[in-house]
């Protein structure tokens, strides 16, 4: 695998993936990280203001330019608009790169999620050399498994996630995806 930055901007038709800045934090927060319907279904906890998001974007933003860190906004080509994010990192337990993603609830339905997804998967396979994935989904969310299906991910079997606050469990499916 080579050691290559989740910094490089990332383009597709109607998509571009970009690094995430503090800057950002107003649009993030607005347009998904402060919505408990998009926090239910993803590990991490809704934000209770506007600080909580600049402060995850500056962990972001330490990582640009960085060996295998791989963070993107997920950005609306013709309006500029920031509707999600997507990343990767390494999970230990599976001995793969784990990949996941939110966007917001506006912009569900509308297959910019699948759009990012196949993007980030192109650079992580063919740049920097990465074979094996997984990612996971809430049972409760299953477009997300439409998602990860559209990029060729393979349903394996059940689980069970944890928020990273650990205040939360819930049932997941796991889906891996191996390079040929």
């Amino acid at each position: 695998m080579e050691d290559l930055p989740g910094s490089v901007i990332l383009e597709r038709k109607r998509i571009i993936l970009r690094p995430l800045y503090v800057r950002d934090a107003d649009e993030v927060f607005r347009n998904w990280a402060n919505d408990p319907e998009v926090a239910k279904y993803v590990r991490w906890s809704t934000h209770e203001n506007v600080d909580v998001t600049r402060e995850w974007l500056a962990t972001c933003e330490t990582g640009i330019g960085k060996q295998n860190s791989y963070d993107w906004g997920i950005v609306i080509r013709d309006t500029d608009a920031l509707i999600g994010s997507i990343g990767a990192s390494w999970n230990e337990e599976e001995d793969r790169v784990e990949v996941g993603y939110c966007i917001g609830r506006s912009y569900w339905g509308k297959g910019y999620t699948s759009e990012a997804l196949l993007c980030m998967m192109d650079y992580l396979v063919t740049k920097a050399g990465i074979k094996h994935f997984v990612s996971m989904h809430a049972v409760e969310n299953p477009a997300s498994g439409t998602v990860m299906r559209k990029a060729g991910f393979v349903y394996v079997g059940d689980g069970v996630a944890q928020s990273f606050d650990g205040k939360r469990t819930f049932p997941t499916k796991i889906y891996h995806w191996d390079a040929p």
